[in-house]
C-alpha cells in the first residue's frame, strides 16, 4: 500500500505543469529607458515600459520557473524610493538606476558578480565600465550601457558653419583643438546674419544651469572637485578660477557667446544648436537622436547631421570628457538557488544581443564587441559613435565623485555660483570661495 501511494505522489508530480509549482519570484527596478524591443513596430515609440516587459517575458519564456516583477521608478524619485525600501527591507532583487552606494557594499547589502563573469566577458567590457563598480576588490555592477547622453563628453558640430568660415572641421575630430584655436574659431563663428550690425549668430552658448558642459572647461584646466578622501570640496583652487575665467571671457571679453548665461539651462543651449543660432552644441550619439526624433515630431523643422567632436583642451594638458558607466546592481541574496537566477537574469540583461538594443537610443553600450558593429548599416552614425567610443576612451574622468559622494546634496550651490559668476554680480573668485563655503558646509551636515 505504500508503494502505491509513492508511486501515484510521483505520478502526480509529473502531471502538474510547472508553472503551477512555486515559482522564484525576482523584483526588477528599472529607471525609464525608452528602449525599443525586438519585433516591436516599426512605426511606433517605444515607451518606458516595453523594454522591461518584454525582457521579463522573454526571460520568464526561457525560465518557467521564475517570475520577473518589475517596477520602472522615475529618475526624479529613485533615491527617495530606494532609500525607504532599504530602510525597510524590501529592496528589489536586481535594479539599474541612477543612484547607487558603494556604501551599500560595506553594509553587506550588495552581491558580488566576480565568480559569474567569464574571462570573455572582462575582455569584452570596457574596463571603465568594470571600474564603476569595483569596491573593495570586488565588482558589484553587471555593466550595461557606457556614457550619458554625451553631456560634458563631446561637442556637435554643425559642419556647414565651419565650411562658410574656412575652418577644417575634420582636423578638429581628429587632432582635437587647444583653447587658443578654440578662442580664434570661436571668433570666426560668430557673425552678423541679417545685417542690422548686431551679432545674432554665435559660436556657442552656456548655461548655468548645464552643469557637465561647464565642468567640462573646468576640469580641462586642471580643477578638482573634491579631495582624494572626498571629504572636501576643493573646487576653488587658481586651476579652477582659471577655467571659470576662461567660460565668462568667452562671453564678455572675445563676444562668441550670448549673454544671459544665468537664465539659461541645458535645453535652452542645445536649442540654440538646433535652430543654427550657434555653430557649436554639446552631446554625443543620443543627442543626434533626438535631432532625428524632433524632426519626426515636428519640434524642428529641418534634419541636419552634426559631428561629433572633443572638447578643447589647454596646451600641454590631456583633455577631458565626462565618462561614466552603468549597468545592473544585485541585492544581497538569502537563498542560493534564488541567487542563481537574479545572476542570470542579469547575464541575460547584459549579454551581446539585449546590450546592443541600446542602439535605438543611440547610446554606446559596455561591450566593445557590440559596439564595433553598431551602426553597420549607416556609414555616418558609425562614425559618430566610434569618435565618442574614442573621446571617452582616450579622455574620460569622473566629474562628481564616487557614487556615494553626495553631489546631488551640494550642486545646487554650484549653479548659484555659475549664475553669480556669469550675471557679473561676484567675481569668478567670489564665486567659486562661495560655492566652496557652502558645498562644504552641507558636506559636514550630510556626513
Amino acid at each position: 500500500m505504500r508503494r502505491l501511494t509513492v508511486i501515484l505522489l510521483v505520478l502526480l508530480i509529473l502531471v502538474i505543469p510547472i508553472s503551477a509549482m512555486a515559482k522564484i519570484t525576482i523584483t526588477w527596478w528599472i529607471n525609464p529607458w525608452r528602449i525599443t524591443p525586438p519585433g516591436f513596430p516599426a512605426d511606433k515609440a517605444a515607451t518606458e515600459e516595453d523594454f522591461p516587459k518584454w525582457a521579463a517575458e522573454e526571460f520568464m519564456r526561457l525560465h518557467p520557473d521564475v517570475e520577473i516583477k518589475y517596477v520602472v521608478v522615475g529618475n526624479t524619485e529613485y533615491a527617495q524610493k530606494m532609500a525607504a525600501a532599504i530602510a525597510t527591507g524590501t529592496q528589489p532583487d536586481i535594479f539599474k538606476g541612477p543612484v547607487w552606494d558603494n556604501r551599500w557594499v560595506g553594509a553587506g547589502l550588495l552581491e558580488p558578480i566576480d565568480d559569474y563573469l567569464t574571462q570573455e566577458d572582462i575582455d569584452d567590457f570596457y574596463e571603465l565600465a568594470l571600474e564603476s563598480g569595483y569596491v573593495n576588490g570586488k565588482h558589484y555592477i553587471w555593466p550595461w550601457n557606457l556614457g550619458t547622453n554625451g553631456m560634458g563628453t563631446s561637442m556637435l558640430l554643425y559642419t556647414p558653419d565651419f565650411e562658410k568660415a574656412g575652418i577644417d572641421w575634420k582636423k578638429i575630430v581628429e587632432e582635437g583643438w587647444t583653447m587658443e584655436e578654440f578662442v580664434e574659431i570661436a571668433k570666426k563663428l560668430t557673425w552678423d546674419s541679417d545685417g542690422d550690425g548686431k551679432i545674432d549668430h554665435y559660436a556657442i552658448s552656456f548655461g548655468a544651469q548645464d552643469t557637465h558642459n561647464l565642468m567640462n572647461f573646468i576640469y580641462a584646466f586642471g580643477a578638482k572637485l573634491i579631495n582624494e578622501d572626498e571629504t572636501k570640496v576643493i573646487f576653488n583652487s587658481q586651476e579652477a578660477i582659471d577655467g571659470l575665467q576662461f567660460l565668462v571671457d568667452l562671453v564678455e571679453v572675445y563676444g562668441v557667446a550670448p549673454k544671459g548665461v544665468e537664465a539659461m539651462g541645458v535645453y535652452d543651449v542645445i536649442g540654440n544648436f538646433h535652430s543654427h543660432k550657434t555653430s557649436i552644441g554639446f552631446g554625443g550619439p543620443y543627442e543626434i537622436g533626438r535631432i532625428t526624433r524632433y524632426v519626426k515630431s515636428g519640434q524642428l523643422a529641418e534634419q541636419f547631421y552634426p559631428v561629433i567632436a572633443p572638447f578643447p583642451h589647454v596646451e600641454g594638458k590631456k583633455g577631458v570628457s565626462y565618462a561614466s558607466a552603468s549597468g545592473f546592481v544585485v541585492f544581497k541574496q538569502k537563498d542560493a538557488a534564488k541567487k542563481e537566477k537574479v545572476m542570470e537574469f542579469a547575464k541575460f540583461l547584459t549579454n551581446r544581443e539585449n546590450t546592443a538594443l541600446l542602439e535605438s537610443l543611440l547610446y554606446l553600450t559596455a561591450r566593445k564587441s557590440v559596439n564595433a558593429q553598431l551602426f553597420k548599416s549607416d556609414e555616418y552614425l558609425n562614425d559618430q559613435t566610434q569618435t565618442f567610443a574614442r573621446i571617452m576612451d582616450e579622455t574620460g574622468m569622473e566629474f562628481f565623485g564616487s557614487q556615494s559622494f553626495p553631489w546631488s546634496e551640494i550642486s545646487k550651490f554650484f549653479t548659484s555660483a555659475m549664475q553669480g559668476a556669469f550675471g557679473l554680480t561676484k567675481t569668478v573668485k567670489e564665486a567659486l570661495d562661495g560655492f566652496v563655503t557652502e558645498a562644504n558646509r552641507a558636506l559636514a551636515y550630510y556626513y
